[in-house]
């Protein structure tokens, strides 16, 4: 759909449905969405008061970002007139920020979401998300018309949406990357990794091969993020209410169980792994305390999701040739559905205007891939109409095309495939489905144990996630076990039991 056919959707509609008696928002709210309602083209749009949103998303911050934005605000202007202020948290400390904002009831408007950013399920049962079942088919009419309800389904946190689920790959399959000049040097075969041991060999001959100012960071810890989770498709599991809190189960056992994933033998060997990779000089040896990284060293890293063109995806971040290594088989799951979304803040003044938003970075191809390559000629040039080519010179992006709306509106470049976007819905298609599809845990009855056992983790997980913990791993390692059991991670396992039960038995 044009953009001036999007805008004039979006006051058509908004006039039918002013006339019926559906209830919008209280406050502010009613007042935007009978002055939107009141619309009826986009001639006439300059009647909609000037606002400025406020959205935060996670990112690195690069030199040419405002120009980037200012080109999109003056697009936004000219369709609905507003202006956005894009406002990006280091990716490790993106929830911890956020949650903090959220709790001292901060105003904003936008924000990336997910059941392991910002916890999703946890945020939209508490009330700091808007619910947008209703507006989105008014507001954001087109990006509800792009998925299935099966897939908005996952979405749905005691039957209603919270948050815009962001078009990309569904389907989950994790893995990892090697740098295939020097697998090649040293004879690795990246076949023969299974799991995260068995790239000790590799990077071992790299560590010793390669000059030492070039070897301080080698693998690609990802200290504060929730790294064994990448491996769960591997498994056959899957989280039940968010990645922060204990509680996961196998996706495709007929009856479910639900288990404490860190009471594992698969996360006991993840983090001793870990301990020797620390020991080993292959982690950064200062990773919780120096303030960047460079990408450029990573010799081998984990992915979270691989998909068709990840090749060049993941060449773009380390700036050499990877190998590919998956593990296992794609799985759908609901937390892998809403891996990426869009939420409104209850906080917001305008939550209509930022749903608009949302529709153009659904629906206007330019202005999403002004959002993710940047200015054309200054950042890429034009190979031909879908695919591009990052100029030497750039100084912004490719930003996460996965963290905004449709990333099948994407410019495709190196050795991406023509038609990644149809075989990433093929994918999506294909994938064995989860037992547990549809599913959606209320936290309801065991809120206090749940923000205690999610503290108990976040106060560990970046001393796991790099070795930190050295010689005393294993001991801290009981330490943490024996702590979420105070917090009550038995109760929250047992009511997680108990729901996905009722839901199964639903089913039958």
């Amino acid at each position: 759909m044009g953009s001036k056919t999007m805008i004039k959707k979006f006051f058509q509609v908004s006039a039918i449905l002013s006339l019926t008696s559906a209830v919008l928002l209280a406050g502010c709210q009613n007042k935007e969405a009978q002055q939107v309602a009141s619309e009826s083209s986009p001639t006439q749009q300059k009647a909609l008061e000037p606002v400025n949103l406020k959205y935060y998303f996670f990112g690195v911050s690069k030199p040419g970002d405002q120009e980037v934005y200012d080109g999109i605000n003056k697009v936004l202007k000219e369709k609905i007139n507003t202006t956005v202020e894009f406002i990006k948290v280091p990716n490790g400390d993106y929830t911890q920020k956020m949650s903090v904002m959220v709790n001292a009831r901060e105003e904003f408007d936008l924000a990336f979401t997910s059941p392991a950013y910002l916890n999703y399920f946890d945020q939209a049962a508490k009330g700091s998300f808007v619910d947008i079942s209703t507006m989105l088919p008014k507001y954001a009419p087109e990006t509800y018309k792009l998925l299935k309800p099966t897939i908005w389904d996952a979405a749905k946190v005691n039957g209603k949406i919270y948050a815009s689920i962001n078009q990309q790959i569904f389907a989950r399959q994790s893995g990892f990357n090697v740098n295939k000049a020097l697998a090649d040097k040293y004879n690795f075969n990246p076949t023969s990794v299974k799991k995260l041991s068995d790239l000790i060999p590799y990077l071992d001959k790299v560590k010793a091969g390669e000059p030492a100012d070039k070897t301080d960071q080698l693998y690609n810890a990802q200290m504060k993020n929730n790294v064994f989770n990448y491996f769960f498709p591997s498994y056959e599991w899957e989280s039940i209410g968010g990645s922060d809190v204990p509680g996961a189960a196998k996706s495709l056992d007929s009856n479910p169980k639900v288990f404490n994933e860190y009471d594992t033998p698969e996360f006991k060997d993840f983090i001793m792994t870990l301990k020797d990779f620390q020991k080993k000089g292959l982690i950064a040896k200062d990773s919780l305390t120096r303030p960047t990284f460079d990408a450029t060293k990573y010799m081998a890293a984990p992915i979270a999701t691989l998909m068709p063109g990840i090749e060049e995806t993941v060449k773009n971040t380390h700036k050499a040739d990877q190998y590919i290594i998956p593990l296992g088989d794609p799985i759908l799951t609901s937390p892998n559905a809403i891996a990426t979304m869009t939420a409104i803040s209850t906080t917001s003044k305008h939550p209509e205007r930022a749903l608009m938003v949302i529709e153009l970075l659904n629906t206007d191809k330019d202005l999403y891939n002004l959002l993710v390559w940047g200015t054309e000629g200054v950042d890429y040039k034009k190979i031909s109409d879908k695919r591009v080519e990052p100029l030497p010179g750039a100084k912004y992006g490719p930003a996460y095309g996965w963290m905004f709306g449709n990333q099948f509106n994407a410019y495709i470049s190196g050795t991406q495939p023509d038609d990644v976007w149809e075989k990433t819905k093929a994918l999506n298609e294909s994938a064995k489905v989860s037992r547990l599809y549809g599913f959606s845990f209320n936290v309801d009855s065991i809120k206090a144990e749940s923000a205690n056992s999610a503290a108990i983790v976040n106060e560990y997980r970046a001393a796991f996630n790099t070795g930190m913990f050295g010689d005393d791993t294993e001991k801290k390692y009981n330490e943490f076990l024996a702590k979420l059991k105070t917090a009550g991670i038995d109760k929250v396992l047992a009511e997680k039991q108990k729901q996905v039960d009722a839901f199964i038995a639903a089913k039958k």
